[in-house]
């Protein structure tokens, strides 16, 4: 098993299970991943305090539900719901010469574990407008 490191604690976080999301946002009509509208464990589901993740220059994506992962990093001793994972053997099954600056995040969400190598993660409030596209 390789290394996993939590990050962005503070923005996105985890009670047992991942925030709530609102939804997938993409960019280039639909081709490219861009990133998600969410709620956080301890947030009231109201517009106003809806959250958005941003994905900068993703270059893969995968997902699959909480029950058949397999390897969700996420344990209780850390609020963490976002790990960057280190010597990543599924980052190393692509062709490495444009992946350079990018790294294998594990984004856990209620019930979908999003697994994404890209450059890295911003995080605002709101819904995630077009203009914020990169």
């Amino acid at each position: 098993m390789s290394l996993a490191s939590p990050i962005h604690e503070r923005d996105f976080y985890h009670d047992g299970r991942g925030p709530e999301l609102q939804r997938v946002r993409w960019k280039h009509n639909g081709v490219i991943l861009h990133g998600f509208e969410f709620y956080n464990p301890d947030d009231v589901y109201e517009v106003a305090n809806l959250k958005h993740l941003i994905l900068h220059k993703v270059e893969a994506h995968a997902m699959a539900g909480e029950e058949v992962h397999g390897d969700i990093r996420a344990t209780a001793q850390s609020k963490a719901a976002i790990f960057r994972i280190e010597e990543s053997p599924w980052k190393r099954s692509f062709q490495q010469s444009h992946l350079k600056s990018c790294h294998h995040f594990q984004i856990m969400f209620y019930d979908e574990i999003y697994d994404v190598i890209c450059e890295s993660i911003s995080f605002g409030s709101g819904k995630l407008q077009k203009q914020q596209a990169g």
